[in-house]
């Protein structure tokens, strides 16, 4: 039992450089401060008590837990606040106040998504995600305004932290891709190979018909698309033992990189392709997974 209990916690709490999550912290902040601004021109339309999402509409058909902050607000208040929340996000991602703006930056996510539950996709929902998972780690210990001012000060600098919040990460990254992978294998258009024509050939999720549509239009249109189905399904379906294995790690991730730049160049899926390659840093920055030299993991 006592080795059980010392390989759990290895598995959760083995101490790790600092450095990876930090990065991770800044990263997503700047991806945080682009899906912020883009809700700039929308304000009025999704939070605003006459735009389009009417209150009443979720307080019947929605959730009775939800939180209704934004509920009642000017247009104006509603402006104030978004700047003051570009604030908190600006502030996060510089590693400032670390310890109080990682818990500010998940409250913003949910105070928004409560006010316009049906206009978000599942992109902002992994975005929320990883706020809350790094917000239970020490993010600010490394890459921050925070670590510079403890060093300046003279202050015990945190070189290690638990790898709870890469491992957090990885276990929603193997698990989501596992899920789609064996979900897309129940439906026929995978089956047959279809499925990437008629995504690509749907005008309302293209991003650039104009260069979408005469390939798909053509003769290698169809043959093209069946290939990126392969391509799709062999990702997300081994996408657990590729990003495990030393060997085929980086190729793995490489080829993930590869198919979200695609999808997001081609097709208007919100912030699901920047957000799931985010993710990946977690694997690059972990010494407890097995390296190719054959080292041991961190123990």
């Amino acid at each position: 039992m006592s080795r059980l209990l010392a390989t759990w916690d290895r598995l959760w709490f083995a101490p790790v450089p600092a450095e990876p999550l930090g990065r991770m912290r800044l990263t997503l902040g700047l991806l945080l401060l682009w899906w912020w601004a883009w809700l700039w021109p929308e304000l009025g339309m999704l939070f605003h008590d006459g735009g389009v999402v009417d209150p009443r509409l979720i307080g019947d058909h929605w959730t009775p837990y939800r939180w209704d902050v934004l509920q009642g607000w000017s247009l104006p208040a509603l402006q104030l606040g978004h700047l003051l929340g570009l604030g908190v996000i600006a502030a996060y991602a510089a590693g400032l106040a670390t310890p109080v703006t990682k818990w500010l930056v998940p409250v913003l996510l949910v105070a928004v998504l409560h006010r316009s539950p049906w206009a978000w996709n599942g992109g902002d929902r992994l975005i929320r995600i990883w706020a809350l998972m790094m917000a239970l780690t020490p993010c600010g210990a490394a890459w921050s305004v925070d670590a510079w001012l403890r060093q300046r000060w003279g202050w015990a600098r945190r070189c290690e932290v638990p790898v709870l919040g890469l491992r957090l990460v990885q276990l929603q990254l193997l698990v989501m891709y596992l899920w789609t992978g064996i979900d897309k294998l129940r439906y026929g258009a995978w089956h047959d190979g279809s499925a990437v024509y008629y995504a690509m050939s749907e005008g309302n999720f293209s991003r650039a018909a104009w260069l979408i549509d005469p390939v798909m239009q053509s003769a290698a249109g169809w043959p093209l698309s069946a290939l990126l189905v392969v391509f799709t399904l062999v990702f997300e379906v081994g996408f657990v033992v590729g990003a495990l294995h030393p060997i085929t790690r980086r190729a793995t991730l490489v080829a993930g990189a590869l198919l979200h730049g695609g999808i997001f160049a081609t097709l208007s899926v919100g912030m699901f392709g920047p957000a799931s390659v985010w993710g990946y840093q977690a694997f690059l920055g972990d010494p407890t997974l097995p390296s190719r030299s054959g080292d041991d993991p961190v123990s």
